[in-house]
């Protein structure tokens, strides 16, 4: 069963601060795009295409199920996400996760194309992650809930 904005246990506050956030990702030598929640990304769309990708992931171990951790915890466990995720061989690209209003410090994100949706589900929820954002062939990043 698929979770809801209607059936998920993250506050309204929370789901609205997702939606209006940030996503940034960097390509390479600094240059990069930013992406948003239910908008069409053509530079997402362009990266894909150069790579041959029908998919996109946005996920981040950072402060899991949104409770702060110590930089050491957060740090140690994107690393682990970044260290599985790249022994799977997937292609990854550093991003950073901030909300516009800038009551959040930016929190760094991999942008993992062609990792099967299952399998970003299952890691995502392993890392306690309330969401992630996923995007198709359309390159339209959606906010995925996995709690």
């Amino acid at each position: 069963m698929s979770i809801t904005e209607s059936t998920t246990t993250i506050s309204p506050e929370l789901l609205a601060i997702y939606r209006s956030s940030n996503y940034r990702v960097t390509e390479k030598e600094g240059r990069g795009f930013v992406m948003h929640i239910d908008e069409p990304s053509s530079m997402l769309g362009a990266l894909m295409e150069r790579h041959g990708a029908r998919s996109a992931v946005f996920v981040s171990a950072y402060n899991p199920a949104s409770e702060p951790r110590t930089e050491a915890e957060n740090q140690g466990a994107q690393a682990r996400l970044e260290q599985e995720i790249r022994a799977q061989g997937y292609r990854i690209f550093q991003g950073v996760g901030e909300d516009q209003d800038g009551g959040c410090s930016g929190e760094p994100c991999l942008l993992v194309l062609d990792w099967p949706r299952e399998k970003v589900l299952a890691l995502g929820q392993a890392y306690g992650q309330n969401a992630l954002l996923w995007a198709g062939t359309d390159a339209v990043p959606r906010l995925v809930l996995t709690r």
